[in-house]
């Protein structure tokens, strides 16, 4: 799938889309080839290749959800789950599918040993290659006529997320982009700072 950004529309209409739907506009074999793709084509520092992903869809993708929403209960409490969580989990589990994103932490310390002179650095790295590798998921999906939403529900119960995904216990779970059919093509906008703050363009 090359070229799956052919233009500058999934960067401008990207948003963090809700309002999904189980349409499936496009197969779960074209997720599995996009993502495939950015790992082999995202830049990493050294080429140190630290971000797993794990794709998950039907029962898996349920389960983890349902994973999600039961260690919420036993953080929040029933009644503060059902205040204004509970309804953006199971929309996120009625959703086609779920993107884990993973640090393979062992990649990192291999390269501070290695490079002891850059040592500082390289958690530093990781974290940027991880956002590199999530937005063009993100991106990827708006091209394929999807919607999506980045969620962060690591620091639960990472150990439980790690053995129903079946990955090491080295790899530090990161995020989840929750994705599906759009029931509208409109996302949630938020207030950005002006241009004439935010960039600079020197010539001379």
């Amino acid at each position: 799938m090359k070229g799956f950004i052919q233009s500058e529309e999934p960067i401008l209409t990207r948003h963090s889309q809700y309002d999904l739907n189980d349409s499936h506009p496009t197969g779960i074999e074209k997720v599995e080839e996009l993502l495939g793709n950015i790992l082999l084509t995202t830049p990493s520092a050294f080429n140190s290749q630290p971000v797993r992903m794990v794709l998950l869809t039907g029962a898996a993708h349920r389960r983890h959800w349902d994973l999600i929403k039961s260690l919420l209960i036993e953080k929040l409490g029933e009644e503060k789950y059902a205040d204004g969580t509970a309804d953006k989990i199971r929309g996120f589990r009625n959703a086609a599918g779920t993107v884990l994103f993973f640090d393979d932490e062992e990649v990192t310390k291999s390269l501070q040993e290695r490079f002891p002179t850059y040592a500082h650095n390289f958690p530093l790295w990781a974290e940027q290659v991880q956002g590199s590798h999530q937005y063009a998921a993100w991106l990827g999906l708006v091209g394929l006529g999807l919607g999506a939403n980045l969620q962060h529900y690591n620091g639960l119960d990472d150990d439980r997320v790690r053995e129903d995904a079946g990955v090491p216990s080295e790899y530090r779970f990161i995020a989840e982009l929750v994705f599906d059919g759009m029931n509208s093509d409109t996302g949630e906008e938020k207030e950005k700072l002006p241009l004439s703050k935010t960039l600079r363009v020197v010539s001379e």
